[in-house]
């Protein structure tokens, strides 16, 4: 029974901070977009890419709002500390790189051909902005919930496996690969988080891993249309536990190893930094300005 009020409280604060960023996001879509569109009449695509960068908006204020207004703190994760943005952004995509690349000089990839460019601009905003929602729910919202009721180890478990079991309903869903990589690369994502404490950085770390994935045409978690637009055309081949098939390079097990070697770094660091905080520790603002 020890555990059991602060799991009700951390629940229905979970549940709070849900509501504030989908209600922020559905103001946006079916009452902000539809004036705007009245008003100046837009063409579709410039309505396609205002909607990407309003719906970003958008959650991230619907998780300003709740931090604001019911933790009642100042939500220093989205600060724009540009550097700590900008060197953890690129880190994601080295670390989708090396895998991928190894796979390629293995021939297990074959580049095939090149495509267009006309695409990729709307497509970054896609993956931005699912790239942050993402990080806004999982990082933001349940890491830093989960930490203040139960503690660092707590809030690096809960968030990471949840993170993995959501993508269960992705198309070509590998089974427990696909789960087990889903762990690992959730697990640099939160220990990311953990290190940085900065909601944009981890967003755009996020972000770049997928659009590299993109951007090779091979398929990102499972995701084919896209493949048509990328500015590179490649085909995979052999046992797709070793290319990840249809799911994409993050269901190969050459990724699973990767991303398991990765969060163990991570976790290394953030150890050695002494960033792991007790069940019940400090509050969020002091654990924020301390990092």
């Amino acid at each position: 029974m020890s555990h059991f009020k602060p799991a009700l409280r951390a629940i229905a604060q979970i549940a709070a901070a849900l509501i504030a960023v989908a209600v922020m996001a559905a103001l946006t879509r079916l009452a902000l977009l539809p004036l705007l569109q009245s008003l100046l009449h837009l063409d579709e695509e410039t309505l396609s890419y205002l909607r990407r960068v309003l719906m970003l908006v958008a959650f991230v204020l619907g998780y300003w709002g709740y931090v604001r207004w019911v933790e009642k703190r100042p939500a220093i994760e989205l600060s724009p500390a540009m550097g700590k943005i900008l060197l953890t952004g690129f880190g994601g995509a080295v670390l989708i790189g090396v895998p991928v690349t190894a796979l390629y000089l293995t021939g297990t990839y074959q580049l095939v051909g090149t495509g267009g460019f006309g695409g990729m601009g709307g497509i970054a905003l896609i993956i931005l902005g699912a790239a942050m929602l993402e990080e806004v729910v999982f990082r933001g919202i349940a890491f830093g919930i989960v930490e203040r009721h139960f503690g660092s180890w707590a809030a690096l478990f809960v968030p990471t496996v949840i993170f993995s079991a959501a993508h269960i309903f992705n198309a070509n869903w590998g089974g427990w690969l696909s789960f087990a990589t889903g762990v690992t690369i959730g697990g640099i994502w939160t220990v990311t988080y953990m290190l940085t404490r900065n909601l944009w950085a981890v967003g755009l770390n996020h972000a770049l891993w997928n659009y590299t994935i993109f951007a090779t045409g091979l398929p990102l978690t499972g995701l084919q249309d896209w493949r048509e637009q990328s500015p590179l055309r490649s085909e995979f081949s052999g046992p797709d536990w070793v290319s990840g098939g249809l799911a994409g390079p993050e269901d190969s097990v050459l990724m699973l190893v990767v991303s398991s070697l990765a969060v163990i770094v991570l976790l290394v660091i953030a150890h050695r930094r002494g960033l792991f905080k007790p069940a019940g520790g400090e509050t969020a603002a002091a654990q924020d300005a301390s990092a």
